[in-house]
């Protein structure tokens, strides 16, 4: 296996590129960006600062707007270039073809000339939520990737049982494979008391949290301050958005609500250990939470601290760390639990264990579990 090199294509998101990073210690990895020159306008991507692994190469390629939709035909033969001439270079390194790993549909047609047994689909999402009216066009896609890949990898248990049942025959190719921990979340100072009486959250404060609920808890705990960390801007879709947007409004003009807009992904950790309590209290209903395997299940569980949710699937798997709440009832007790708790002994003993699980979830560990993985596969 120390053969092995690694071809990242679209590693636009930070847990992707962070797996890249992770691999890149011990094996040649290239994590190429893609964007189009309007979305690099907007969002101003960039490298992480992060010191870059020995191994590791990168590439942020700009493209035309329309690159991967309606202009992908006349793209497609420079984006297979590309993608043979990255190989090629990885092969120089390690001696053997790459893997080639594809966390995005689209790039589909990109990887036609790759070995099916060099080929990993890394499913992120239940895509066809991104853009509904190109459902048939990302199902056909993905169909695509499935039945040509080896190894077929699922962030989120729930797209794991959902690819098994859209593709009975490639079942045993599936793998559930979540996020993991970036190393500098973990809490080095558990016993550090948190900041009294406080109720966190750290994301995009868009209509993927039941703000309704929210407003319900928040309203009948006025003693408890609760922290909101992120932008307004941004909508996932799938609910009304003058609804929610309303339910947020109300939720943030309550005395004991604290709105803390965007802050440095550098600072987020230390945020994250300040709350007594961290919560997800996504909106169980909505198609995004349900697929997702979101970043604040592993984040909220490296700080150490008592970590509550709605029912978002991908929560129950973690039932030892994350207490799973079904009301406004059932999360005003359990907040008012877990703060009686703050700063006990039993606490500190739960956030050590808590913490050494956490330490098995990093980043570095989730590549260890890939190069096993693959292992089984090697010919």
């Amino acid at each position: 296996m120390s053969h092995l090199s690694f071809l990242f294509l679209v590693a636009n998101t930070p847990w992707v590129y962070a797996l890249a990073e992770a691999l890149a210690k011990d094996f040649p990895t290239h994590a190429t960006r893609s964007y189009d020159w309007l979305n690099y306008r907007r969002l101003k991507p960039k490298w992480p600062n992060s010191p870059t692994p020995l191994f590791l190469q990168r590439t942020m390629q700009l493209l035309p707007p329309g690159y991967a939709g309606s202009l992908e035909k006349i793209f497609q033969p420079y984006l297979n270039g590309k993608v043979k001439h990255w190989c090629r270079s990885l092969e120089k390194q390690s001696g053997i073809t790459p893997w080639v790993i594809v966390p995005y549909p689209f790039s589909a047609p990109w990887v036609r000339q790759i070995p099916s047994e060099r080929l990993i689909y890394y499913n992120l999402d239940e895509y066809i939520y991104y853009q509904p009216s190109r459902k048939e066009q990302i199902l056909r896609q993905e169909a695509e990737l499935v039945n040509r890949a080896k190894i077929i990898l699922c962030i989120a248990q729930f797209q794991v049982e959902a690819l098994r049942q859209r593709y009975p025959h490639r079942a045993e190719a599936i793998h559930h494979f979540p996020l993991g921990v970036v190393e500098s979340y973990l809490n080095p100072e558990p016993e550090k008391l948190p900041e009294s009486m406080t109720v966190g959250y750290i994301g995009n404060l868009i209509e993927r949290v039941d703000w309704k609920l929210v407003l319900q808890v928040a309203q009948a705990c006025p003693d408890i301050t609760f922290i909101f960390v992120g932008g307004l801007d941004g909508f996932a879709g799938g609910l009304s958005k003058e609804n929610w947007m309303a339910d947020r409004e109300a939720v943030l003009s309550l005395s004991n609500v604290r709105h803390i807009n965007k802050i440095p992904q550098e600072q987020v950790a230390q945020y994250y250990w300040s709350f007594a309590v961290n919560w997800m209290p996504y909106d169980i209903t909505h198609p995004f939470n349900q697929a997702a395997c979101p970043t604040k299940v592993m984040d909220g569980i490296a700080t150490g601290r008592p970590m509550l949710s709605t029912d978002v699937p991908e929560c129950r798997l973690y039932p030892e760390w994350i207490s799973v709440f079904h009301s406004p009832e059932a999360a005003i007790n359990l907040i008012r639990q877990q703060l009686s708790l703050s700063g006990t002994q039993e606490a500190f003993y739960k956030s050590t264990q808590q913490l050494k699980f956490a330490e098995q979830q990093t980043w570095q560990a989730r590549s260890e579990t890939l190069i096993k993985l693959l292992a089984q596969y090697e010919c």
